[in-house]
């Protein structure tokens, strides 16, 4: 909860800075999303060493683990664009998976000890891959965001429209093979776990769609008539894609009662 506290209040300088154009407001901004993150890697640590092993066995731990990589990947470019016009919206995207994280049930939330199909190194690997790959994507529908809310006539401190483009495509272009490793380290430890690479599972399947989304975005973009705007309706759908897969995919599994041999 403390490391949320921080996000509403890097949220809010940021917002102030983004309108204003104010430097203090921006450094504050900063510092409150380095805390926050800060914050939410010892809690993180600490989760991890009570319980044994790696904080990603379940829906509320993923959630974690997804808010800390978007904000690292997020501070790390900002440290390299040395822009924060980004920040609220980034921001927001932080704010709406943490939200989800910390309204999780209370028996979510709790320890539990590791299943045995999770007792394996693919765990890590699988996780963590897809994880840089769905905060990769989602740092860029928050530059996609940006982008259309994006206004000439306003007298806010905008970045050049080229550059909030060209940084918004870095993004999906740096997600997209983090993706694809999340899909095959994933077959390789349904083989190890279930002896089958691919099964057609919903969360299989979904997962195909968000990669074949990030891989259309990929071929669309030297065109012409799929640059600007429309561009970043592509990028936003492909996020809405990963919390679909993320978060929609158990919720359908557990409505429709589909087979699914994925915990979350």
């Amino acid at each position: 909860m403390l490391a949320y506290i921080f996000l509403w209040l890097a949220l809010a300088a940021y917002v102030v800075h983004l309108i204003r154009g104010e430097r203090w407001a921006g450094r504050v901004a900063t510092g409150m999303a380095i805390i926050a993150w800060g914050t939410l890697t010892a809690d993180l640590v600490a989760r991890g060493l009570a319980a044994g092993h790696w904080p990603l066995t379940n829906r509320y731990e993923f959630a974690l683990c997804f808010t800390w990589a978007i904000l690292a990947i997020y501070l790390l470019l900002e440290a390299s664009w040395h822009r924060r016009q980004a920040g609220p919206f980034v921001l927001a995207v932080v704010l709406l998976v943490a939200t989800y994280a910390v309204t999780r049930p209370a028996g979510e939330r709790a320890i539990a000890p590791l299943l045995p199909a999770l007792r394996s190194v693919w765990l890590q690997i699988h996780v963590l891959t897809a994880l840089v790959g769905y905060a990769a994507f989602a740092v860029a529908a928050g530059l996609g965001a940006l982008r259309l809310a994006y206004r000439e006539e306003r007298g806010w401190q905008w970045p050049a429209v080229e550059e909030i483009e060209r940084t918004m495509e870095r993004a999906v272009a740096l997600g997209f093979p983090w993706l694809t490793l999340g899909i095959l380290t994933g077959a390789i430890w349904a083989q190890h776990a279930w002896g089958r690479y691919w099964g057609w599972d919903p969360k299989e399947t979904w997962a195909l769609v968000t990669w074949l989304w990030a891989l259309l975005i990929l071929h669309v973009r030297p065109l012409r008539r799929w640059r600007g705007r429309r561009l970043a309706v592509l990028v936003i759908v492909g996020f809405g894609l990963v919390l679909f897969t993320f978060i929609g995919v158990p919720w359908l599994v557990r409505t429709v009662r589909l087979e699914s041999l994925h915990g979350f």
